[in-house]
């Protein structure tokens, strides 16, 4: 009964270990602690795969083939479980230690397989009898070494609380289930006529399976992490050392159009770099931003992973969509500028309203009455009948500007854009060609300085006209993302020492209310120019302000 079982617990051993070492070799993250776990479940397959065979009639030399398979398994599972475990615990181990740990090994299955000449290994070796030698016990001495230390390394990082429990048992039973039946069973303490090493590694071969499927160990599960990362709107990417692209998931893929495998070369295209060889400094960055062809803006942060000589391992990217934010930053500010033009429009129409209602009220009401005193003295003209004319005179003037002042301020308040109104200013100046450069594209967010650079435009042609004696003039309005600039130049006489009257003087204090700034040079025969420049964004506050404490003023006045 127990002889027919055994080939039941050989192939479930052989089936769990396939199972677990395909997974660990095809699914989880390719380092050297899966490569060195799926090493260890390889040759228990080894070992486990011949014993299937030995239950049958065979002859001497078949049953020599069959241990000859089984010893490359048993040979060196013990020093890959112990470079499994110091990779799994944080130690480093060095090539030349891992070269001597398996050569050792090595030269154990090379007396093996030469017993037949000094029978070191095997002191007899029949069909129904096998006596061991001295090599043979001392490579077993040698494998429970490399077993039992490598437990302890577990222990070691278990009580520095660097090694989950769950995970720490289950690996310490791997290990410990079928080399303690091992030694039961050549220890001759248990006779049951088969090695009882195979069976029980059915046993710990389920251990492993719960400890990588149940409990996730070792902690690389991309089965979890690989849907969530696919399903996110962010993008992911993962980089080696050479460049190559080990991961990224969808969302990347569709920013930059890249696959896992590409190289460098196309990886640094993507982020808008030239140049073909890796090097660590050109991946140095933290943070950038990158616009694409399809109008999407994508915010691209690094983190460089380096190991403990600070040298570069692998890098990763996170992508991110900053578009929307973006734009919900042009719309606040394009309500702001809207809100701001239209308290302005507003303000200029109450104070046209307030000027026309009071100011235009009372002079029409002086110039009737003067009307009714000239009717009185019409019949004895006496000089205060000149008076009466000069007052009427006045007062029909003053009426009259009034009017074209209120008419002026409506006509302001009613450009939409700062080119309309250094046109239709530039077209009035008779007797001076004024040409006009539009550099950058107008827009309604500038519109709250049409005034300003209209007023500018219009005394520096009234000083041109008047003193320069210029015969061109050229004006360049220059429109930016953060500011509008304003160059004027003529080709006029110029002068030496600029003393700043009262146009100059009010082009200043307009600029510098709203937050810009000016410049003034000239020099004897070399012309007059002034450089305006106005912030967008700052001068809205305090132009709204401006116009708040002028009305603030003339209450009080």
């Amino acid at each position: 009964m127990i002889h027919s079982l055994l080939p039941i617990a050989y192939l479930c051993a052989i089936v769990f270990c396939l199972y677990t070492s395909c997974w660990l070799i095809l699914r989880a993250n390719r380092n050297r602690i899966t490569g060195a776990l799926a090493a260890c479940q390889i040759f228990v397959i080894i070992w486990c795969v011949p014993q299937l065979f030995l239950t049958f009639p065979m002859s001497r030399e078949m049953k020599y083939v069959l241990y000859g398979i089984s010893y490359i398994g048993i040979s060196f599972i013990g020093p890959a479980w112990l470079i499994f475990s110091c990779f799994y615990c944080g130690r480093n181990m060095k090539y030349l230690t891992r070269g001597l740990i398996f050569g050792i090994s090595a030269v154990d299955y090379s007396i093996f397989l030469t017993n037949e000449s000094h029978h070191l290994f095997y002191l007899i070796f029949e069909v129904e009898q096998v006596v061991y030698g001295p090599v043979f016990y001392f490579h077993m001495v040698y494998t429970y070494s490399c077993v039992l230390f490598g437990m302890l390394q577990l222990l070691k990082a278990f009580w520095r609380k660097q090694v989950a429990t769950v995970h720490m048992v289950l690996l310490i039973l791997t290990a410990a289930v079928p080399f303690g039946f091992n030694i039961l069973y050549l220890s001759g303490l248990v006779q049951t006529g088969f090695d009882l090493t195979p069976p029980a590694f059915a046993l710990s071969s389920f251990f492993m399976l719960l400890a990588v499927f149940r409990y996730d160990f070792p902690d690389v599960n991309v089965l979890a992490f690989e849907p969530i990362l696919e399903s996110i709107a962010e993008g992911v990417i993962v980089y080696n050392k050479r460049g190559e692209i080990m991961y990224c998931n969808q969302a990347s893929r569709g920013w930059l159009g890249l696959e896992a495998g590409d190289g460098f070369v196309k990886l640094k295209t993507a982020l808008g770099q030239a140049g073909a060889k890796m090097k660590q400094e050109e991946m140095a960055w933290e943070s950038r931003e990158l616009a694409l062809q399809t109008g999407e803006r994508i915010r691209l942060k690094q983190y460089i992973h380096r190991n403990k000589k600070g040298i570069m391992c692998a890098g990763t990217i996170l992508l991110s969509d900053v578009g929307e934010y973006y734009k919900r930053m042009q719309q606040e500010r394009d309500l702001a500028v809207s809100s701001q033009r239209l308290a302005i429009e507003q303000e200029r129409n109450r104070i046209a309203q307030e000027v026309h209602d009071t100011a235009g009220h009372t002079l029409t009401m002086i110039h009737s009455l003067i009307q009714l005193i000239r009717l009185e003295c019409e019949a004895d003209r006496e000089p205060l009948q000149d008076y009466l004319n000069q007052a009427q005179g006045l007062t029909s003037d003053g009426i009259r500007n009034l009017r074209l002042a209120i008419n002026h301020m409506r006509q302001e308040a009613s450009w939409e854009l700062v080119t309309q109104g250094v046109r239709q200013l530039a077209g009035s100046v008779k007797g001076l060609p004024v040409e006009v450069e539009i550099q950058g594209e107008d827009g309604p967010e500038y519109s709250h300085l049409s005034v300003i650079l209209y007023e500018c435009l219009r005394e520096a042609i009234t000083n041109c006209l008047k003193y320069a004696k210029a015969r061109h003039m050229d004006v360049i309005v220059k429109f930016e993302t953060e500011q509008v600039s304003l160059y004027i130049f003529d080709d006029g006489q110029g002068c030496g020492q600029i003393a700043e009257s009262h146009g100059l003087r009010g082009i200043r204090q307009r600029v510098e209310q709203a937050g810009g700034q000016v410049r003034v040079l000239s020099a004897e025969g070399e012309g007059f120019q002034i450089y305006i420049r106005l912030p967008a964004g700052a001068a809205e506050t305090r132009l709204s302000v401006g116009f708040a404490q002028s009305r603030q003023e003339g209450e009080i006045g």
